[in-house]
Order: structure tokens, then C-alpha cells, then sequence
């Protein structure tokens, strides 16, 4: 089969074959990949798949099960969408049953793709890690992305009032849309966030260049957690402010987790969040879908930071 990987820094299609599917793994034909920064850095030669895990780029995929291994609650034929550790960016990929969820009502297997990812990562880290009540505040550091666009509308459906940092009036006008409360346009001033905090959460993919901000605006109790380092990854903190306000430091990574851990999570997320799909509250936000072939247009795309939600790599026409 065809799939692709990041050498050196560049894409490079080569042909892979996949091992037996075993007990408890499903093989999926893929019919999309969600492209995420991940990707991005993984063909920078920055961020290496963990120990164990397919070399090949694509940290989630839709598709329809070809084959089940023995202990696997899917048949073959339903539609589905999986988070991975790595593969999705290929024609076929052997994954973990558990960490399969079926294919949302009313969506596509081409937007399906690009659930995933983002609304485990999402999930994660304000529902769970930072352990959010209805009614506290939250902060989301570059609402438009992926995460972000999943996040605020998680914020909206269960009731935590939210605003955005961004890089353009356009994207904050897309955030609003979505059902963020306002925000502020990175260029111009940040400071101005102040007029909407203090904040009980911040979901923050930027680090360093952003960690004295987040000092700030945080709440007493607040919970700032960190989920990448796109500002840079060695800041000075004040810590008597930290220590003053009771401010909770949490650095969180999702792809190195082990099975069981992903596992709960997906569980969580068919059981909390994949019902609001069919009731019309969440729907993902693709920008755009590239065929497989386009690959090179869709990570310079994604490198531009002007996307608003998410793009997918279309591998298999057939399937949708």
C-alpha cells in the first residue's frame, strides 16, 4: 500500500505492507486523514513517532472496517474514525479497536476525519485535565485552529462562557461565529484579554512567549495547561504569582499516552460528546479537503497559519 512519510523534511510517498490484524485491532481502508501540526513537525524531523508506532504521518483517519480481529466489537463495512499514534496518512491502517469511534450522525467520512484529534485533545485537557464547571471562563490560545474550533464549541455545549487569542479579525469573526464570546487579534494587543478575564482555564499551544500573559490573566484556583510550544519552550515565571493565585501548571501531550489511557478517553468521548453531533450542537470544521495526491499544497497550507478549523487528506473517492 501507499503511504506517506516525512524524510529530511520533505513528503515522501513509499510503499508499506501492514502486519496480520491481531486480537483486539481493526483494519481500517482509508477514506481521509486529518492534517495536524503534529504532521508538520514530524516531517521537520522534530517530533518522532513514540517507541512502537507506524513511522508513517496521520494521527487520525476515517474509514470503513475491512477486517476485525478477534475480540473487536466492529464488523466489517461500518464507518469509523480513529485516533492513532501514527498511519492514518496511508490506503489501509491496523488500529486499536478501542480507540475507533463510529462515524457521527450527519457527518461525512471526509469531516470525520478531522473529528478525532481535536476533540480528544479538546476533551482532555479542559474536561478533564482541567477539570471545568458550567459557568467558569476559558481562555483559548489560537482559537481558530483545529483545537480551538473543537474547544469552543465543547465550551458552548456545556456551558463555560469563552474568548480567543488570534491571529486575524477574520479568524475572531469565525471564533464568534462558533460561540466565543470575543477575543483579540495577536498583532494588536493581548493585553486587551484583561478586559475578559481573569480566566479559570487557558488552553495554551504557544509556551514561552506567552507564559507571563497567562500569569496574568489567570484566576485565583486557574488552571493554565499547556499543549504546545509554538512561542518557544523557556520562559521566566513570576512564580509569586503562581503560588499567590493557586495557579495549576499542567503540560499535556496526547500521541505518547498509552493504550488504555487513549482507550478511556474515546470511551468518554462517545459517551459525552459524539451525541451532540446528531443533535446538531458541535459539527466539524473543515476548510478544506485535498486529495492525497496534493499532499505538498495541503502541509504548505497548514504551515501558513491562515486555516481556520481543519484540513483532510482524501485517500480513497470510493468511500465517500
Amino acid at each position: 500500500m501507499k503511504a506517506l512519510q516525512g524524510v529530511e523534511g520533505q513528503l515522501e510517498w513509499v510503499e508499506r505492507s501492514l502486519s496480520a490484524c491481531d486480537v483486539g485491532q481493526i483494519r481500517i481502508r482509508v477514506a481521509a486523514a486529518g492534517l495536524n501540526r503534529a504532521d508538520l513537525l514530524q516531517r521537520a524531523g522534530h517530533y518522532p513517532p513514540p517507541p512502537g508506532a507506524s513511522d508513517t504521518l496521520g494521527l487520525e483517519c476515517s474509514g470503513v472496517v475491512v477486517e476485525a480481529g478477534a475480540g473487536s466489537q466492529w464488523q466489517v463495512g461500518e464507518r469509523v474514525c480513529a485516533l492513532l499514534a501514527g498511519g492514518g496518512m496511508a490506503e489501509e491502517v491496523l488500529v486499536d479497536a478501542r480507540h475507533a469511534l463510529p462515524v457521527p450522525e450527519g457527518v461525512s467520512l471526509v469531516e470525520a476525519a478531522a473529528l478525532p484529534e481535536v476533540y480528544a485533545t479538546a476533551w482532555l485537557n479542559l474536561f478533564q485535565l482541567a477539570a471545568l464547571k458550567p459557568g467558569e471562563k476559558v481562555l483559548l490560545h489560537a482559537g481558530a485552529s483545529g483545537v480551538g474550533s473543537a474547544a469552543i464549541q465543547l465550551c458552548k455545549a456545556f456551558g463555560n462562557p469563552c474568548w480567543v487569542s488570534v491571529g486575524s479579525a477574520e479568524r475572531l469573526a469565525y471564533c464568534e461565529a462558533l460561540g466565543a464570546q470575543g477575543g483579540a487579534i495577536r498583532s494588536e494587543d493581548l493585553q486587551s484579554l484583561r478586559d475578559f478575564g481573569p480566566f479559570d482555564a487557558i488552553l495554551d499551544p504557544v509556551g514561552a512567549s506567552y507564559a507571563d500573559l497567562n500569569l496574568q490573566l489567570l484566576a485565583r484556583d486557574g488552571r493554565w495547561v499547556c499543549i504546545g510550544l509554538m512561542g518557544g519552550s523557556k520562559a521566566q515565571l513570576d512564580m509569586a504569582l503562581l503560588l499567590g493565585k493557586r495557579i495549576q501548571l499542567i503540560g499535556s501531550t496526547l500521541r505518547n499516552r498509552d493504550e488504555q489511557f487513549k482507550a478511556e478517553l474515546m470511551a468518554d468521548l462517545q459517551h459525552h460528546v459524539w451525541p451532540l453531533f446528531g443533535e446538531g450542537r458541535l459539527k466539524p470544521q473543515l476548510e478544506r479537503a485535498y486529495a492525497a495526491k496534493d499532499a505538498e499544497a495541503a502541509f504548505a497550507a497548514l504551515a501558513s497559519n491562515q486555516v481556520s478549523g481543519k484540513l483532510v487528506l482524501q485517500f480513497d473517492d470510493s468511500l465517500v
